[in-house]
């Protein structure tokens, strides 16, 4: 935050002079100073929109933190659709794409160019892979407009939780055949880059986001009736009305930007290369999404331009943005939220602009606007403070209009204590302010002292800043007020409790090392998403970290996931929003003997992401048996980041557990000679590999009847040459019942005269069936191994040892699941 001359690479590299363009002499005028620019958000009345039709969104899977994109953001068609840290190619745009017929809403969902929201990608329109109704294709993008295609159509079922359920419409209704596809996520639980979206017959919640509306170039944007009734984070615009009145403002942990208008930027290139470019976000969006401490930088003028350095800041409809703006944007956004508070940080962005033509400019704001700023040094309460700004000042006063007003906090020294303070191990004390003050309806003055500490360490990449961040978080949460002296005019001295203010700015850049805002921020934003101080883990020694104060946190690229993971340790956020259970209990379970409990289909019942049910008592035996009877079973909810909490939802459920189907394989048909053991050599490839197992195959061996099995060999006949048969007849021992063979698959197998090459096998004839329709052989569950656990701990073994006609021979036959190979799906 310490820079103030940071121009983009696009401007060092076209030699572009900025300050010579003076961009300010053509800014257009807008809305006069202090007036409420309503266009900013969409409608003057306080009505919700009908549908989600024109919204530009963000969606992730709850509790992640990253969000849909697009590999390569979009401009090769076919790209696939996957999970981001901070994609630039995460803005999405619905559009209604409902016939008359039909009683869900339907959308196309188009991939935005960039942050600006002006522009589709190339290749912009979400299709399923193939227009296939096969579990687990994948989503890519595509190019022209929606042609009517089930593939392309989307339905948000929103939840009580706030939380959506999506669906495509390859399969419209459930059939015992097809079952409904759900956007979900390729690699269950890996909240990764370049986790492949896919739709699947299970569903995960997605969170959304309503970040905007319309591609349009106006200032139209989202209104905070539009947020709460369509967002998944409901509290963003106001979250301060769950805070009690008594509550001081340095005692809250309270989400912020740094160069908070810098979304656009004139001039100025992408993120991935600009070092001007700090949010993905207009500011009417981030007060929806919970940020309350904004970094404003101003530039020259009666009415300034808003700038970052020597780049000037632009509005959604591509004009220059000025201090009007700001303050209407935030005194539309108070008179829909009352309850809430703002803290506002204003520094000379330039040398454009000076300290005195600042101090003119803010005091016709303060006398258009005489109730709407909070200018006291003191910390105010939540209560003394809702539906104003806090006001911080970084620019000196100079000039007639500096008397009749109070100014605020004076942090004209921030940057010279800021510059002088190389300690990583400490905050730095930027102010220490001490004085009297009246307070309330009286005229007695009282005593305050206010203290600033701040962390704005900048010049590094994002790997080096986390160490920065995390000492000013650690120092924040252990931080105890003190009672000092103040002392009068007169020299006397009274005690106070001390108020302090902290301001942790996790901004960063060093484009001489290759890094700039935006990546920088990459690597901060996920560390401090899944620091212990935002995310509570199953850490005991940091699990109470979660509840302590963490104070100002100011961050670039922030999104409402990161600002609601702050504001919420503010209040009791689970007790504010105690939703109807979105899982709940089935009537009955169904599944395959020795899969795993999770992996049962449900009779009326529904788990959530990761979350499944488990038998409550481990040493239960789920085989086929058992099958029908109940069972207990409890569930287990699982969050993004692999925490799991046993819920207190449980109970006796019937579970039907099915045999598993086997299909023989057969190997070690190559070779054989007369006179040898040829029994001996086609179950030798097989020894070892299921002897776990209590169950074998009994095997026949047969003469060739003109290509087919003909009759059976007799016990201990001898093998000449010529072709023969072998084929598993039946399963034998006490695990026999859990199985069943889908196949007998008999194979046929050459025995060549002794001292000749050998034979060979053929793998044709009735074992069609059995082999693999790709080539790639039969490799589902239980193939020469155990299964994986049921998850209740039983560890049921599935593999099978064989046995031969007449006598028991082990490992005769390769038995596999009877399970589709589902091969490599191309993109």
């Amino acid at each position: 935050m310490t820079e103030h001359h940071a121009i983009s690479r696009r401007a060092f590299t076209l030699g572009l002079g900025l300050a010579a363009l003076s961009p300010l002499a053509s800014l257009p005028e807008t809305a006069g100073l202090g007036l409420p620019v309503r266009a900013a958000f969409a409608e003057d009345a306080p009505t919700k929109a009908a549908t989600l039709d024109k919204f530009v969104i963000r969606l992730r899977p709850a509790g992640y933190f990253r969000t849909a994109s697009v590999n390569e953001d979009g401009n090769v068609i076919g790209n696939v659709c996957h999970l981001f840290n901070d994609g630039t190619s995460s803005k999405l745009i619905l559009e209604n794409v409902t016939t008359k017929n039909d009683d869900t809403n339907w959308y196309a969902i188009r991939t935005l160019l960039n942050f600006e929201e002006h522009r589709k990608t190339g290749y912009s329109i979400w299709s399923v892979d193939g227009d296939s109704d096969k579990d687990g294709k994948v989503i890519h993008v595509w190019s022209g407009e929606h042609d009517g295609k089930a593939s392309r159509s989307f339905a948000f079922k929103r939840q009580s939780n706030g939380t959506y359920i999506i669906r495509d419409r390859t399969v419209e209704k459930e059939t015992e055949k097809k079952d409904i596809k759900y956007l979900a996520i390729e690699k269950d639980g890996k909240d990764q880059d370049n986790n492949k979206i896919c739709h699947k017959s299970k569903s995960i919640p997605w969170e959304l986001e309503l970040v905007g509306y319309s591609m349009d170039k106006t200032n139209a944007t989202v209104s905070s009736i539009d947020w709460t009734t369509y967002s998944s984070y409901v509290d963003g615009p106001c979250w301060m009305k769950y805070v009690d009145d008594n509550k001081f403002l340095d005692e809250l942990s309270i989400p912020g930007t740094h160069d908070s208008g810098s979304c656009s930027v004139d001039n100025d290139t992408e993120p991935q290369t600009s070092l001007a470019k700090c949010q993905q976000d207009y500011i009417p969006t981030q007060l929806l999404e919970g940020v309350r401490y904004f970094d404003i930088r101003l530039g020259k003028g009666e009415n300034p331009g808003i700038d970052h350095g020597d780049c000037y800041l632009l509005k959604k409809d591509g004009n220059f943005m000025h201090l009007s703006d700001v303050i209407g944007y935030f005194n539309t956004f108070l008179s829909e939220n009352p309850k809430e508070a703002l803290i506002m940080l204003v520094s000379r962005g330039n040398d454009e602009a000076t300290d005195e033509s600042l101090t003119t400019a803010f005091a016709n704001v303060m006398d258009k606007n005489p109730n709407l700023f909070y200018t006291s040094s003191r910390i105010p309460t939540l209560g003394e403070v809702r539906g104003k700004i806090v006001l911080l000042r970084r620019f000196r006063l100079a000039g007639s209009s500096v008397s009749g007003h109070t100014w605020g906090l004076d942090l004209t020294e921030w940057d010279d204590k800021i510059a002088a303070h190389t300690d990583s191990a400490s905050m730095c004390l930027v102010r220490d302010e001490r004085g009297f003050e009246a307070v309330g309806k009286t005229s007695d003055e009282k005593p305050y002292c206010t203290k600033v500490y701040a962390q704005d360490h900048y010049e590094c990449t994002g790997t080096d800043k986390i160490s920065w961040v995390d000492m000013a978080l650690q120092e924040t949460a252990k931080l105890t007020r003190n009672e000092v002296d103040v002392e009068d005019d007169n020299g006397a001295k009274e005690q106070v409790l001390e108020r302090c203010w902290s301001i942790n700015y996790t901004s960063c850049t060093n484009h001489k090392q290759g890094s700039n805002p935006f990546t920088a921020a990459r690597v901060v934003n996920e560390h401090l998403y899944k620091s212990p101080y935002i995310n509570p883990s199953d850490n005991e020694e940091t699990k109470s970290d979660y509840l302590k104060h963490i104070g100002i946190i100011a961050s670039d690229f922030v999104d409402a996931a990161l600002a609601r993971s702050i504001y919420q340790r503010n209040y009791d956020y689970d007790t504010q929003h105690k939703q109807t259970a979105s899982y709940y209990l089935p009537t009955r379970m169904r599944m395959t003997y020795g899969d795993s409990l999770s992996d049962a289909s449900l009779q009326d019942g529904k788990t959530v992401g990761e979350g499944h049910f488990r038998l409550v008592d481990s040493s239960n035996v789920l085989n086929v048996a058992a099958s029908g009877h109940a069972f207990a079973i409890e569930y287990v909810d699982v969050d993004a980041l692999g925490n799991e909490t046993v819920t207190g939802l449980q109970g006796p459920v019937p579970i039907d557990i099915d045999p598993r189907v086997l299909t023989p394989h057969f190997e070690g048909l190559e070779g054989l000679k007369a006179g040898e053991d040829v029994r001996a050599k086609v179950t030798a490839p097989l020894d070892g590999k299921l002897e776990n197992d209590a169950c074998t195959a009994q095997l026949e061996f047969m003469h060739d009847a003109n290509g087919a099995p003909g009759t059976v060999m007799a016990e201990g006949e001898a093998f000449a040459a010529g072709t023969y048969w072998v084929r598993a007849k039946d399963l034998l021992g006490d695990a026999a019942q859990n199985y069943m063979l889908a196949s007998n698959g008999a194979v046929s197998f050459t025995v060549a005269a002794s001292g000749s090459a050998g034979g060979t096998g053929s793998g044709t004839g009735s074992n069609a069936d059995g082999a693999d329709k790709n080539g790639k052989g039969n490799k589902g569950k239980g193939s020469g191994g155990k299964l994986a656990d049921t998850g209740d701990g039983s560890g049921i073994a599935a593999g099978l040892a064989a046995a031969a006609v007449a006598t028991t021979v082990a490992g005769a036959a390769m038995l596999a699941s009877d399970r589709e190979n589902a091969g490599d799906d191309s993109e």
